[in-house]
């Protein structure tokens, strides 16, 4: 109710009540006395408080505001206004609107008041002076409780800090777009691309997000027809950040005014580019700001019989209708039909008949038609002729219905969000602190064996060397290395390799005390360190205990497995005082274990110092052997037994050291396996010997073939063939001419790789042969299935064929399967004519060794030729032939 509207009005017609002239006729004073029934029944029936205030003293009120403070009719007559303020500033600020009062003027503010049971609440104010001329006749008041608004703009604020609270915090990427322009993101967004901040992106054209303007436009393209449909887009596109690294990231877009484009558009992208793959769900997050009117709309109309007697300005407007048009109508107008008229009013005046007064809310009509919700409360004029006569106040109530329906939705949706939102938190922040964890543990131990590592290792080695330093003890540090286990590696594969080392760990773990340390370096080295030893032979017994447990076999993968290792040993204080000194010492013993045989373990002495410095420079001028050309090829011939003349050499590689002399491949073939050079020092070879083969046929030699080693790591490139493809084009060299020897222990890793290599080598016309057979993990039925020319039986079979009649029925079993199979078998290391015997009735049809010849330089080679090989052996008496 507008204090313009109400308060000059019911001043001037309350003061008309007192005029006390009593020249007045009777028919005078009965219509004031209906005019005053008339203006107490309206200031009973509104809904808002009036009071009427003369020096802040309320003289009189109306029942509504004596409701709203909580006090009894006529309680408040005569009383101070400071009972309606919580305290005396309260008070103070309620007396400085007065002078606006005496000029005029309207005032209007919200303010905290009390009840009588001191209960604080929010109440809209409205004043005015009853007549401006007189301001000490008094002021007319309106007081209205607005705290359900209060608390309902409150929710609202706190739900819009919530929106910004998970906007700011969201996972997700956030970006709102506007013809082309990026207005705002998260800093999520702003990280996603590589920006120091959402500042960065502000006004950027979108476009820098993307490829290309091509790229850009043809998302444009894609996306425009979906978001104008108001339809939702999702789609996975490469995007590039500020540094200019591309990456996927996955979009999904909504307009924000539905198919309205020029509203903006909002944007959520997550980065996929690690899991491109993956489907996650996407977030998004509608930002609404939605209003609530202020000022709620109250008509107000007299009715009897159901007809418009009277009415404001705003109960008119409320349905659509000029001032007076609605007068001496029926309320029919307001309802959609007539069954909606006549229930209403049955169930209105069964109120008003009462005497109680009726509030609802209801479907009304305005004069165009349309329907809004509006919420109507009545009661009687005349309680002694109820029904007759009825003042109602109408107010739309539309939004507020919207609104609190479409607030309970959003709350109940952005509650779900929060509680989803708080459960993912929840997890990132477990899922952290196990990664975390796992941080700290990967920093202290090997990742392959759970055990301690180098750096966990120095740590506790260095702590058992002060506590035995104080208490006069032992500390021994033992190296161990595993013997061959790189062919175990290299033949079965990594997954075998890594199980074994794991079953090791645990082997190892399981001989020590509770206190000692066993730690993994890498590879297949372990150290384990003693402490509190009183006596050296206390470290004996564990090495013992080491070697014994690591003798029995192990079961990885379906193969049986058996290992050796050898083990280096040193002792604080006698063999150092520092982890380095003792470590480097133990490493020095280990290998001289290696060199002991293998499967043994060694104690300290000086003199290995010597030896493992050797080594290491052995190592550093083989890196330098290449470029130096310090290697050079012999040749090996390869002899019929049967016919007596040579099928072919085999290609050996020589290092002419500057110091040491001549070194065979057992001094340095190990250390290029180890450093990785064995590739290029292969390929040497193999291109070496392609431009050899060319000499021999331009000195009009008949063309023979010439076998390469391929190493284990040659044979794993990706590209081998390539190689080897571009070595022979290089060269000019027929592949005819050439047989490459891979060893048995190789061919049998990943069998179905392997053929389809061998058959591609095969393809380009070279010939295949498995070398040293028969010491690897074949099965025989895996020959008929490889594409390979030639068996080469190792030389551990061959030497003790005389004394080992397995060894010569293992011998005679492949060579006749490989007779079968159309395969050449080749018998290596024959030393005397009894070997030469026995292989050649074992089936071989070839042989090499030092019988015929040990490898010589190219330039000793074509005379071997036309030579027979034979002629000087058949002479010799079988029992000559030791």
């Amino acid at each position: 109710m507008s204090m313009s509207d109400l308060s000059p009005r019911l001043a001037k017609r309350l003061g008309a009540g007192f005029d006390s002239t009593h020249t007045r006729s009777e028919e005078e004073l009965l219509r004031l006395r209906t005019l005053a029934r008339e203006n107490q029944i309206l200031l009973d029936t509104v809904l808002v408080g009036i009071v009427f205030v003369r020096d802040r003293m309320m003289l009189r009120c109306n029942r509504r505001f004596e409701e709203l403070f909580g006090y009894a009719p006529h309680e408040l007559d005569g009383r101070s206004t400071r009972v309606l303020y919580p305290d005396e500033a309260a008070f103070s600020l309620g007396g400085s609107p007065y002078p606006a009062l005496a000029e005029g003027k309207t005032h209007q503010r919200e303010q905290i008041l009390v009840r009588k049971d001191g209960s604080p609440f929010w109440c809209r104010l409205y004043g005015r002076a009853m007549d401006p001329a007189h301001p000490h006749d008094g002021s007319v008041w309106l007081f209205e409780d607005v705290s359900e608004r209060k608390a309902a703009e409150e929710a609202n604020r706190q739900l819009l800090l919530h929106y910004r609270a998970i906007f700011e915090n969201a996972s997700a990427g956030i970006v709102f777009t506007r013809r082309g322009i990026c207005e705002t993101c998260n800093p999520q967004f702003a990280a996603l691309f590589g920006y120091a901040s959402p500042e960065a992106v502000t006004n950027q054209p979108a476009s820098v997000l993307y490829r290309s303007s091509d790229d850009y436009c043809e998302m444009g393209r894609l996306a425009e027809p979906v978001l104008a449909r108001g339809e939702p887009l999702d789609v996975e596109w490469q995007m590039r950040r500020a540094d200019g690294a591309l990456i996927w990231v996955r979009l999904h877009a909504q307009a924000v005014g539905g198919g309205d484009l020029s509203q903006g558009t909002i944007w959520i992208a997550e980065d996929i580019s690690e899991r491109r793959r993956a489907e996650q769900v996407l977030q998004q997050t509608l930002m609404e700001q939605e209003a609530i009117l202020e000022n709620a709309s109250v008509g107000i109309v007299f009715l009897k019989d159901r007809v418009v007697q009277r009415c404001n300005r705003r109960f008119a407007e409320l349905f659509g209708y000029a001032p007076g048009a609605v007068l001496g109508q029926t309320t029919r107008f307001i309802y959609a039909s007539d069954e909606d008229f006549q229930r209403s009013g049955a169930e209105a005046y069964a109120f008003l008949a009462r005497g109680q007064s009726h509030t609802r809310e209801q479907h009304l009509v305005r004069r165009d038609g349309s329907r809004f919700w509006c919420r109507v409360t009545g009661r009687s004029v005349d309680l002694q002729r109820p029904g007759q006569e009825s003042v109602w106040l109408a107010e739309d109530v539309t939004e507020q219905h919207a609104a609190r329906e479409d607030l309970e939705a959003r709350v109940q949706q952005r509650t779900a969000e929060l509680a989803d939102a708080n459960r993912r938190l929840v997890q990132e922040i477990a899922e952290r602190e196990q990664a975390e964890s796992r941080v700290r543990h990967l920093a202290n131990h090997d990742e392959l064996s759970g055990l301690p590592n180098r750096r966990l290792l120095f740590d506790r080695l260095t702590l058992a060397l002060a506590l035995a330093r104080r208490a006069g003890e032992l500390v021994a540090v033992v190296f161990l290395d595993l013997d061959r286990f790189k062919t175990i590696n290299d033949s079965l594969g990594h997954a075998v390799g890594d199980e074994l080392l794991r079953s090791v760990a645990q082997r190892l773990a399981g001989v020590v005390r509770e206190g000692d340390t066993v730690a993994r370096l890498g590879g297949d080295e372990f150290v384990l360190v003693l402490p509190q030893l009183s006596a050296a032979n206390h470290v004996v017994t564990v090495a013992e205990k080491v070697v014994e447990t690591l003798s029995l076999p192990f079961h990885v993968h379906g193969h049986e497995l058996h290992i050796t290792a050898s083990l280096g040993m040193a002792l604080f204080p006698g063999d150092g005082d520092s982890p380095e000194t003792l470590l480097r010492n133990a490493d020095s013993a280990m290998y001289h274990a290696k060199e002991a045989g293998r499967d043994n373990y060694q104690f300290f002495a000086s003199q290995m110092n010597v030896s493992a410095a050797m080594r290491l420079e052995l190592e550093n001028d083989l890196h330098h052997a290449l470029q130096r050309d310090e290697l050079f090829l012999e040749y090996q011939p390869r002899i019929d037994v049967q016919h007596g003349h040579m099928k072919g050499v085999e290609a050996l590689v020589r290092w002419q050291h500057p110091r040491l002399g001549v070194l065979y491949p057992g001094r340095f073939i190990p250390l290029a396996e180890e450093t990785g050079l064995i590739t290029r020092l292969g390929e040497w070879v193999l291109h070496r010997a392609c431009r050899q083969v060319l000499a021999w046929q331009q000195q009009g030699a008949e063309a023979f073939p010439v076998a390469v080693n391929l190493s284990p790591r040659q044979f794993r490139q990706h590209d081998i063939v390539e190689r080897i493809s571009a070595i022979l084009t290089d060269t000019g060299v027929s592949a005819q001419l050439i047989e490459l020897e891979i060893t048995e222990s190789t061919l049998m890793q990943h069998t179905d790789q392997t053929t389809e290599l061998l058959l591609r080598l095969r393809a380009m016309g070279l010939s295949l042969a498995i070398d040293d057979f028969g010491i690897g993990y074949s099965n025989l039925s895996y020959l008929k299935r490889l594409p390979v020319a030639q068996l080469k039986i190792d030389q551990s079979f061959v030497r003790d064929l005389a004394v080992d009649p397995t060894n010569a029925a293992i011998v005679s079993t492949v060579a006749t399967l490989a007779n079968k199979l159309g395969l050449s078998v080749v018998a290596e290391g024959v030393e005397t004519l009894e070997q030469l015997d026995l292989v050649r009735r074992c089936g071989c049809g070839q042989a090499q060794g030092f019988l015929f010849s040990r490898a010589v330089p190219a330039e000793q080679v074509l005379p071997m030729l036309t030579r027979d090989w034979l002629a000087a052996f058949d002479a010799v008496p079988l029992d000559m032939r030791l």
